[in-house]
């Protein structure tokens, strides 16, 4: 019985850390995803990037963030399944000029929303 103890012990705390949510290394991997996406030469291999990136966005989603800033990511998480929805949709109609064309949406919407997360001591002081 008291060997039992720690393992349980053990064995509930990895499960707490599996549970952790690691943002930063979510964006990492997303940046990754995105970039082989937009270097894709083939449906396929685009394809594949972007239902990666779209599977990292909805991790996002379920992420525990602060209270005052949940609403941004969420936004910005929901914002981005969207414009994803509409690359993989040119995607499955075979044209990845166009699938490249609405990457950069995704790409937008990064900017805008990093600059929400983290504003400029600029835009702090001046609106």
């Amino acid at each position: 019985m008291r060997k039992l103890i720690p393992i349980l012990a053990l064995a509930l705390s990895a499960q707490v850390f599996a549970s952790d949510f690691d943002l930063k290394a979510t964006m990492k991997q997303m940046k990754v995803e995105f970039k082989n996406a937009a270097q894709a030469t083939e449906i396929s291999q685009m394809q594949s990037s972007v239902a990666n990136l779209s599977k990292l966005v909805e991790q996002s989603k379920r992420g525990d963030y602060p209270p005052e800033k949940f609403d941004i990511y969420f936004e910005g998480f929901s914002k981005l399944s969207v414009a994803l929805d509409s690359v993989e949709a040119k995607l499955e109609s075979g044209d990845l000029a166009a699938a490249k064309e609405a990457l950069q949406k995704v790409d937008h919407l990064r900017e805008e929303y990093h600059d929400k997360r983290n504003p400029s001591i600029w835009s702090k002081l001046f609106g």
